[in-house]
């Protein structure tokens, strides 16, 4: 779904997909707030949202996915740090990509 052009915000219902191991959706219009039911996906082990319009900060929940190995958000104006949590969240914080 990168390079697409959607416009909106991510869609809460995305959580739901359980089995879902990569998410691509960077370099598109997206705009708000990263919504905290991606932390739902237990499978989820790469998350790009790179190149968007979101704001805010990166939910706690999301931090706890247990396989969750690549988390790239630069290109947005998000604010804070990576919120803690187990193992994940170190490696992502040595790794996280924090770029405006």
């Amino acid at each position: 779904l990168c390079y697409n052009q959607l416009t909106g915000s991510i869609p809460t219902q995305l959580g739901d997909l359980k089995k879902l191991s990569v998410l691509a959706l960077q370099s598109n219009k997206l705009a708000g707030a990263i919504p905290a039911s991606l932390g739902d996906l237990g499978m989820l082990m790469r998350l790009d949202l790179s190149s968007n319009n979101l704001f805010g900060s990166i939910p706690t929940k999301l931090a706890e996915a247990p396989f969750l190995q690549v988390l790239d958000v630069h290109n947005n104006t998000l604010s804070g740090n990576v919120p803690p949590g187990n193992e994940v969240a170190t490696y992502l914080t040595a790794s996280f990509y924090f770029f405006h």
